[in-house]
């Protein structure tokens, strides 16, 4: 893998190719930006540059370190190198991940940063800054204020609100944007979607790449079809009995994910429901193939629904991305579409 093969980002992966041919990538990143849109994959990329046999701005992908990088830190792949480490969520007895990063797992990476790459040109660490315990953060604050001179630790996160000032001072920011609408349906179209199945679900991804490469279109349209069901009841007449039932009875750990997704979809909905309200063209449409239902649903609606709709979703979305319990969540968003 290479910058070159990373959508979008354009101005992020020039900062990195720029830093590599000086010679002065920073001891500490911080990748921020929404989901799927190729933090994760960044990080990979720049690890295998920083260790590449070949090339000085980019990783050619074909030398044994590359390749060694990427099988070890490949999502679906078992595999490890000993001087590229991401860290991710460990499992409790039950088998399921746990809900944060551990003061024991950062214990561990102070020791090993500061001992020289077993076989690289330098040892690089990467993990989600936004699963940290509290712990866990002021633990690793020494290691980015006194870094070791062959570490690199790259820290990623979707809420750069949230992340402390500490953490944020010692680090350099890349912000990474939604990936454009073209080069998730040109991945799409790779995939064998037709033109214009590939442009809708772009538009519905909303520069979510990661999802687009782990798409199942038919699953994607029974999500959209269930959510507009619970979309055109909330929009209507304030119904929600079926999005309580969908949502708030059930596991926290099963909830959350669907409910980031539902409330994507509700979102995109409301926002074309506002377009139609306010008399905008059709041709502007997220959700065009629901044209006629979404017409009839702005005819009936009481006017400023979908902008109440939105505003539920920014602040269901905003209480997710702070760990609120689902289920308070979703009774507080059907609450307000009831009052």
């Amino acid at each position: 893998m290479s910058f070159d093969e990373i959508a979008g980002q354009r101005r992020v992966k020039s900062i990195l190719r720029a830093a590599l041919r000086r010679g002065r990538v920073p001891h500490a990143l911080l990748f921020v930006g929404p989901p799927g849109v190729g933090k994760r994959r960044t990080a990979v990329v720049l690890a295998q540059a920083l260790n590449c046999l070949e090339r000085r701005d980019d990783a050619c992908g074909a030398c044994p370190s590359c390749r060694a990088i990427e099988n070890g830190n490949h999502p679906k792949e078992k595999g490890i190198h000993p001087d590229v480490i991401e860290i991710v969520l460990e499992k409790n007895k039950s088998g399921e991940p746990k809900s944060e990063l551990s003061i024991d797992q950062f214990r561990d990476l102070k020791q090993l940063a500061y001992l020289r790459p077993f076989i690289g040109r330098r040892r690089v660490f990467f993990w989600k800054v936004d699963l940290m315990s509290s712990d866990a953060v002021h633990s690793i604050l020494k290691v980015l204020e006194e870094p070791p001179a062959t570490t690199t630790l790259i820290l990623t996160s979707e809420n750069p609100d949230l992340v402390l000032p500490t953490i944020k001072s010692r680090c350099q920011t890349l912000v990474f944007g939604p990936v454009a609408g073209e080069e998730i349906a040109r991945a799409l179209r790779g995939r064998g979607l037709d033109e214009e199945r590939a442009r809708l679900l772009a538009l519905v991804l909303r520069g979510n790449l990661d999802k687009a490469l782990e798409l199942d279109a038919d699953e994607v349209d029974r999500l959209r079809a269930e959510t507009w069901s619970f979309f055109s009841g909330l929009a209507a007449d304030g119904g929600s009995a079926a999005f309580l039932r969908r949502f708030a009875f059930r596991r926290r750990k099963e909830v959350k994910d669907d409910l980031a997704e539902a409330l994507d979809l509700i979102g995109a909905f409301a926002r074309d429901l506002v377009l139609l309200q306010e008399g905008g063209p059709a041709r502007l449409l997220l959700n065009p193939d629901y044209q006629a239902q979404l017409g009839d649903l702005a005819a009936r609606a009481v006017p400023g629904t979908g902008l109440k709709l939105l505003a539920a979703v920014a602040g269901a979305r905003a209480g997710l991305d702070r760990k609120v319990q689902p289920g308070l969540l979703v009774s507080a968003f059907a609450a307000r579409m009831i009052g």
